[in-house]
């Protein structure tokens, strides 16, 4: 027995491009919302373009963006755009399934709409600006349309015969975070990092960590947090922004500050540690000639610390303000509530560097390191994993081997991982923290699809019961708490637009090359990359939400650029 489906889009194969650029692609009919795209024979309206003969039982299924009509027996669009129909073998029937390239896709945050159109079959048209609009105006899309775009999209699409997807034809207005508060620092304290020589090494003593001051010496005043500015959605709603969080100055007695002018002074004379932007402490300091070990015990010390020799395997330095090591760091645990220079490096699995402050180091071999502020690395740094919420910048030729790098801000490199070394993980606008979470909630959701999928394997497709339920709804409330995750900095774990903004300011930059198979994240996109980029920068594009790298060496037209 053969039924016949009756099909409402006309279909047509295209030829575009010149030479070798030559493709062929097949399109189908722009079919607009609410209309009908197949129908079981006697159902539907008329006898459609053409219809195509199955043979034994039928199913009509809808796709994305496709639904029944009301007696089951037809398939009707959603929205506007260009149907495909898909058949598939089911038994001794077939399955007849419509899915459906929406014209025009507003996403689901309300931030954009875009467009996607392909060249209008010989029997129809291509829309123009104004029946876009009117499509945006029925969607209730009041705020930042863009209607050059939309005009040269048409335009390009008739005179390249070429389909044009994803294009951006409305985007609201991100909210603009306010700045948290923070101390300007009202005494020369040099560079925020060591001098860089020129075989790799650095003059540390470019880093004046134990820069002298006075009783009452005007050391930092306080700048107030700024309230920032709302956004705007596609539909004209005003969206908050976050203010910038204030910064309580936390008195003791070291320092002395007035809340009417934000200015600290030092309570006394001693050495200045600078944590970041966020903190000053006056301190006295605390020699300590040769090495941390037996002979000294661990270090426990309310002072800034400057020690000559190396920290010797299972010991602990413990610093109130900025500590200077001479030698290495041999799986110790260094924890400082102000800055870090180590001159010889970190070795060692058990090696562990936490600072308040920001970290200075030649070389990083295994171990890991954490710290609140910037984190320099003057040679190499293999197998280890370096954790930091502002900049991590490796100088002159320093390698990343087989590393996984977090950053809550901007991350530069110079040569990473060899084609024999383990990959790295290069995460920049990616709070260290955050991402711990985001792979436990990624392990959540495997584990849930596995359940499911276990089910099925277990029972079929045909033993559906409220254990099953259960199971997708578990995997159903584990998708949307991982998708909904935010790791940018600045805004909150629920929030993954509040944040975009600042991730699309921040770069990971290669100033050699990096290898095929390393993994690239910025902020809440990831992407592992198949072949080695050279020098240039990866960023984050607003519009499309994924990674480009941007090239530094310049075709005909410019500095090239390329979706990783």
């Amino acid at each position: 027995m053969a039924t016949r489906i009756k099909v409402y889009f006309g279909t047509e194969t295209m030829t575009y491009g010149e030479a070798e650029d030559r493709q062929s692609i097949t399109v189908n009919q722009l079919m607009p919302a609410g209309s009908m795209l197949v129908a079981l024979e006697g159902a539907g309206q008329g006898a459609g373009v053409k219809s195509i003969e199955v043979k034994g039982d039928v199913e009509l299924a809808p796709g994305s963006f496709v639904e029944f009509s009301a007696d089951k027996r037809a398939l009707l669009a959603t929205l506007s755009g260009y149907p495909c129909l898909i058949r598939k073998k089911q038994g001794s029937g077939e399955k007849i399934v419509v899915d459906l390239e929406p014209l025009m896709l507003l996403s689901e945050d309300g931030w954009a709409v875009k467009m996607t159109l392909y060249p209008p079959l010989d029997s129809t048209v291509l829309p123009d600006t104004a029946d876009i609009s009117a499509l945006l105006e029925k969607a209730d899309v009041r705020w930042g349309v863009r209607e050059k775009n939309i005009t040269a999209c048409i335009e390009k699409v008739r005179t390249e015969k070429r389909p044009l997807k994803n294009q951006v034809i409305a985007r609201g207005r991100l909210p603009v975070n306010g700045e948290n508060a923070r101390l300007r620092i009202d005494i020369v304290i040099g560079e925020q990092a060591g001098k860089e020589l020129g075989d790799g090494r650095m003059d540390f003593r470019e880093r004046r960590l134990f820069v002298g001051v006075d009783k009452g010496q005007l050391l930092a005043t306080k700048v107030p947090a700024t309230t920032g500015i709302p956004g705007v959605n596609i539909y004209g709603q005003e969206i908050p922004q976050v203010p910038g969080r204030d910064l309580t100055i936390k008195t003791g007695e070291d320092i002395l500050y007035d809340a009417e002018t934000g200015e600290i002074r030092a309570a006394f004379a001693g050495v200045l540690s600078v944590v970041s932007d966020t903190a000053v402490r006056v301190t006295s300091k605390h020699v300590i000639s040769g090495d941390i070990d037996y002979h000294t015990g661990n270090i426990d010390s309310r002072d800034a610390v400057d020690i000559s020799g190396s920290i010797k395997p299972g010991f602990k330095v413990i610093t109130g303000g900025d500590v200077v090591i001479g030698g290495s760091v041999e799986s110790a645990h260094i924890i400082s509530h102000g800055n870090v220079v180590i001159k010889g490096g970190i070795t060692g699995k058990e090696a562990i560097v936490e600072a308040d402050g920001d970290l200075d180091v030649p070389v990083i071999g295994n171990g890991v390191v954490s710290c609140q502020g910037n984190v320099r690395v003057g040679r190499e740094a293999y197998y280890t994993e370096i954790r930091c919420l502002q900049d991590i910048t490796c100088t002159g030729q320093a390698r990343v081997l087989g590393s996984d790098l977090f950053a809550g801000g901007s991350i530069t490199v110079v040569e990473v991982d060899t084609d024999t070394s383990p990959n790295s993980l290069l995460a920049a606008a990616t709070l260290p923290e955050r991402y711990i979470r985001y792979k436990k909630l990624l392990q959540d959701y495997y584990l849930a699809q596995a359940a499911v999928e276990g089910w099925y394997r277990r029972f079929g497709a045909q033993g559906a019961n409220d254990d099953l339920a259960e199971l997708q709804e578990d995997l159903a409330d584990a998708k949307s708490v991982l998708m909904s995750y935010n790791l940018i900095p600045g805004a909150s774990e629920r929030d993954k637009s509040g944040g975009l903004r600042y991730a699309c300011r921040q770069k990971i930059t290669i100033n050699g090359a990096v290898r095929a198979g390393a993994v690239i994240r910025i902020g809440n996109t990831e992407t592992t990359l198949k072949k080695t980029y050279g020098e240039g920068y990866f960023a984050l594009n607003s519009d499309s939400g994924s990674i480009e790298f941007h090239s530094r060496i310049k075709g005909p037209r410019g500095a090239a650029v390329e979706q990783v």
